[in-house]
């Protein structure tokens, strides 16, 4: 027989693993846009790697809560510099995608801003 605290622990555990996942589903799918990113912008994705930074809460342009995900990921334009990149996603939407540069913070916006798959 499950008591109140018991059912509230295994809640938290499904909620932490299932985010977990999303998270990881969510980064692969972000690796892949940045390397089709860095191919057309004739730049090199570095150490095949992109991080999640931050997670928030943020509120949609329809009202509604939802995760505000930031990755991190290093280009270079020759091989020898090294710059950052930022993927911000609202849910499943990207909002914006930023790569630092000699002349400062360079902000994209997706060509057709959509969800990511």
């Amino acid at each position: 027989m499950f008591t109140l605290n018991s059912l509230l622990m295994l809640s938290t555990i499904v909620a932490v693993i299932l985010l977990w996942y999303e998270s990881l589903r969510f980064r692969e799918q972000i690796t892949r846009l940045c390397r089709n990113l860095c191919e057309q912008s004739d730049m090199q994705l570095l150490d095949q790697s992109v991080s999640l930074t931050g997670i928030t809460v943020a509120r949609n342009r329809f009202g509604r809560w939802q995760l505000r995900r930031v990755y991190q990921f290093a280009v270079s334009h020759n091989g020898a510099d090294r710059f950052s990149g930022y993927v911000t996603l609202l849910g499943s939407v990207v909002e914006a995608i930023q790569i630092d540069n000699q002349d400062g913070m360079s902000t994209l916006y997706p060509t057709q801003p959509g969800q990511i798959h």
